[in-house]
């Protein structure tokens, strides 16, 4: 999950130097108008999480497969449903003034996240745990935080021309 607040200052600095360039285009969405620098906040964070997604279905471990050879009469399992249910999800929460940003690259809400919450971190009953969601992490974590800086300056100015344009001005218009 990547989550961006209005307040600068809650960024810890010490893991990424993408995250210094990401504070300051934040810093920059301060001077817009809440309405539209979110909508560019949230297109510029579905961009980013986008080429997560085949990553993670690369990740994830076919459901229904067995060791050999199907037995006479029995019908082969479909594996793709929870490697197809991986998606990219954004939204907005809190008000204008303290609110954030967030974006998931996750499954959606059905019984394949279960099964992929199972799959990630084991059961009792003897399914192992299959470390889906850090192999991703590490694969495509850094390449996005780079690219979040990039993407959130290209945004900044395409809500800078939206704004300028005044053809959005807001509920209080």
């Amino acid at each position: 999950m990547i989550a961006l607040s209005w307040r600068v200052d809650r960024y810890d600095f010490t893991d990424y130097d993408a995250d210094k360039a990401v504070a300051v285009v934040m810093d920059r969405f301060k001077s817009l108008p809440r309405h539209i620098a979110r909508k560019h906040m949230g297109a510029a964070m579905r961009r980013v999480l986008k080429p997560g997604v085949p990553i993670l279905r690369k990740n994830t471990p076919p459901m229904g497969t067995r060791r050999g050879r199907r037995k006479k009469g029995e019908k082969p399992i479909s594996t793709g449903a929870m490697r197809r249910a991986v998606t990219t999800r954004t939204g907005q929460t809190g008000r204008n003034q303290d609110g954030f940003v967030w974006g998931v690259l996750g499954y959606r809400a059905s019984f394949e996240s279960r099964k992929a919450i199972w799959h990630q971190y084991g059961t009792t009953t003897g399914l192992q745990a299959a470390d889906m969601i850090g192999r991703t992490m590490r694969e495509f974590g850094q390449p996005a935080a780079n690219k979040l800086a990039a993407e959130l300056a290209v945004a900044f100015d395409k809500a800078v021309k939206e704004n300028a344009s005044g053809k959005n001005p807001g509920f209080g218009a």
